[in-house]
């Protein structure tokens, strides 16, 4: 039996349709070369969000609302790991053994569909039929299977009740943890940056959720959008995005840098954040300052780092002090 374990790493939800499907697939191998005893991978709505593997033996969540799923949901998602485990030793030899599962709902009209079928060695071994509360052998061989499963009447009443309740029930969650995860509005950290002093300064945003946003330079008030360069928006490692806008300033005289300011906009969020065009907040390979958004104060990293130990000095960590607020934590300006 595959393990039922929700790991969500890349949750996507189709917001759009009424149906909705949670489905498991795995493979598990014996006597195989170089593949793994046990691999498993769930889809919600065709697309991947998890995997297990026997030979990790672990899972990590990578999401603080799937974390909060998972430790809701422990003794459930425990009692399927162990049953997985348990189903080991069915593996003798050299055989392949698979399974495609899950449910379907409709979240207009509430009908669930569940199901669940193995096959052996590549061809049609088992499904469960949740109607009649038995296994249907889909070929001679899985006969004996048949009857040795049946006969194990709480491991065939927690199939039912697994593909019949929990896994409905974990589909419902996953669709809304989804769109709880997908509608949430993270503002970035803006720094203002430099490679040298006859390079174009570059306004970079990092950290923002979702991916509708806006970064513009203003000049006295208004969009400027003379020499200047706007890169695209990327993906950053941890499922947010960063974006840069770069501004030429060596034409610019130092009395028309109060005019100018970089301002990062998020459509789902009211709050705009605006950074002043000043050259004491610009971050250089010889900078010795650097700027964390939304803080009126400057951190002298030569001070930073020296209380700093050198296992540390990679990393400038920026805390407003003000509401105990951690605000960013910024790359240190150059590399030991």
């Amino acid at each position: 039996m595959f393990c039922h374990i929700p790991i969500i790493i890349n949750l996507v939800v189709n917001g759009g349709g009424a149906k909705h499907s949670l489905e498991y697939f795995c493979t598990a191998a014996s006597g195989v070369k170089e593949f793994p005893e046990f691999v498993g991978v769930a889809t919600v709505d065709k697309d991947f969000v998890g995997s297990c593997s026997m030979i990790i033996h672990r899972t990590e969540p990578k999401s603080t609302v799937i974390k909060k799923f998972i430790d809701e949901n422990s003794k459930q998602i425990w009692w399927y790991y162990t049953t997985c485990k348990e189903k080991e030793r069915f593996y003798a030899s050299k055989h392949v053994f698979q399974q495609h599962s899950g449910c379907e709902w409709d979240d207009e009209t509430g009908e669930t569909k569940s199901f669940n079928r193995y096959a052996y060695d590549g061809e049609d071994f088992l499904k469960l039929d949740l109607l009649k509360h038995e296994w249907t052998a889909l070929t001679e061989k899985a006969y004996a299977t048949k009857l040795t499963w049946e006969n194990n009447k709480v491991s065939l009443k927690h199939s039912e009740y697994f593909y019949s309740i929990q896994c409905p029930d974990w589909l419902k969650k996953y669709v809304t943890f989804g769109r709880e995860y997908l509608q949430r509005a993270v503002l970035p950290l803006v720094s203002l940056l430099q490679r040298s002093n006859s390079s174009l300064v570059s306004c970079h945003a990092t950290g923002f959720f979702p991916d509708i946003a806006d970064l513009f330079w203003m000049k006295d008030g208004e969009e400027f959008h003379g020499d200047v360069e706007k890169g695209e928006i990327l993906p950053n490692n941890d499922e947010t995005f960063q974006m840069s806008i770069y501004l030429n300033t060596s034409s610019l005289p130092l009395t028309d840098w109060q005019k100018f300011s970089c301002v990062f906009q998020l459509f789902s969020s009211q709050k705009n954040i605006t950074v002043s065009l000043d050259k004491t907040k610009i971050r250089t390979n010889d900078a010795t300052h650097v700027m964390c958004s939304g803080n009126t104060g400057l951190f002298n990293l030569d001070k930073i780092t020296a209380l700093m130990n050198e296992d540390c000095q990679q990393k400038v960590i920026c805390f407003v002090i003000h509401k105990c607020f951690y605000l960013a934590l910024i790359e240190a300006w150059s590399k030991k």
